[in-house]
């Protein structure tokens, strides 16, 4: 089953850089700028041409953002709160708007996925009728999207955003900074995970979703985190790409889930009934699934994460970190 990830896109002009990546040489404010200012960017460039598909484009847009969040909370302790918060706040709203868009063609991918995992004991027509009423459904809404000022709202909102990069606050950001905010979305993602399956059959899928924002954040920061240490923290950073991506395959099968209550999807509420309960059943077992993965990365205690990141980067950018 596919779907649940924020992988990089094709850009217009060609295969993505690798530039979310703070090189050895880079001090911390450094690099952070540079991330920022070239995510934005890009964001900016699909969301004003998006010449291909325009799917695509709107989620490249979305992960670029995101992962501009996620370099504000590597250093949130050096721009301080009143900084942090409305940018990571606006950052949040933007992408928020291309939610709706993003979520109704994902619905119509799982609902295909499900047809394809289960085609052995499916009929040929299941669930047909009710993925072209969600293609439809989607069609309405990115249109509403591209054309009904839900893009210009949001090009105005991270154009104002690109403009503040460079009066963040960055002169105490240094390797300490990154370790500090390493071991908060490291935390944050134990702890999720340990609710999430906090009396194995009480799972709760609120918990999963907050495990699979985590998860993405820590997948970002590991790419960011590459140069210092490339095998390791590549492998790292492929095993929690798959982590988050599974968690987020998750999402979009609750998100079905909630969806196959609209009587407008079928004429009668017996395909709605089957779609709800294929959907949770494939959940279900997509987290038994995960625990041993999720297990392994979250092995350590966070503060033993945090002495571990901290050998690791003064191994490799010395006892204070790349010259500032």
């Amino acid at each position: 089953m596919q779907g649940g990830t924020d992988v990089d896109s094709p850009t217009p002009e060609g295969p993505r850089t690798t530039g979310y990546r703070l090189e050895v040489t880079e001090s911390v404010a450094e690099g952070v700028r540079r991330m920022a200012h070239e995510e934005v960017s890009g964001a900016l460039a699909r969301l004003r041409e998006p010449r291909y598909d325009a799917n695509e484009a709107l989620h490249d847009a979305r992960t670029r953002l995101r992962k501009v969040r996620a370099l504000l909370r590597l250093v949130q302790d050096a721009v301080g709160p009143d900084v942090f918060t409305p940018e990571d706040e606006d950052y949040g709203s933007a992408v928020a708007l291309l939610d709706d868009a993003r979520e109704s063609y994902v619905a119509v991918r799982t609902v295909a996925d499900l047809r394809e995992d289960f085609s052995e004991v499916l009929r040929p027509s299941a669930f047909v009728d009710m993925q072209a009423r969600l293609e439809e459904r989607h069609l309405h809404i990115l249109h509403h999207t591209l054309r009904e000022g839900i893009v210009p709202q949001v090009i105005e909102r991270v154009e104002a955003a690109e403009r503040r990069i460079d009066t963040w606050s960055l002169d105490t950001a240094d390797d300490r900074q990154l370790e500090r905010g390493l071991r908060r979305a490291y935390e944050r993602g134990y702890s999720a995970m340990t609710r999430a399956y906090n009396g194995g059959t009480g799972r709760s899928a609120e918990a999963f979703e907050e495990w699979r924002d985590e998860a993405r954040y820590l997948w970002f920061l590991y790419r960011v985190l590459a140069p210092a240490w490339p095998p390791i923290f590549e492998a790292m950073a492929e095993e929690q790409l798959r982590l988050a991506s599974t968690l987020g395959v998750g999402m979009d099968l609750g998100h079905l889930v909630g969806l196959a209550d609209d009587p407008s999807l079928a004429e009668t509420p017996w395909p709605r009934l089957a779609l709800r309960g294929l959907a949770h059943e494939r959940r279900l077992h997509l987290w038994a699934g995960l625990r041993p993965l999720g297990r392994r990365l979250y092995a350590e205690t966070p503060d033993a994460f945090r002495d571990r990141m901290h050998r690791i980067l003064e191994a490799a950018r010395g006892p204070t970190g790349a010259a500032h």
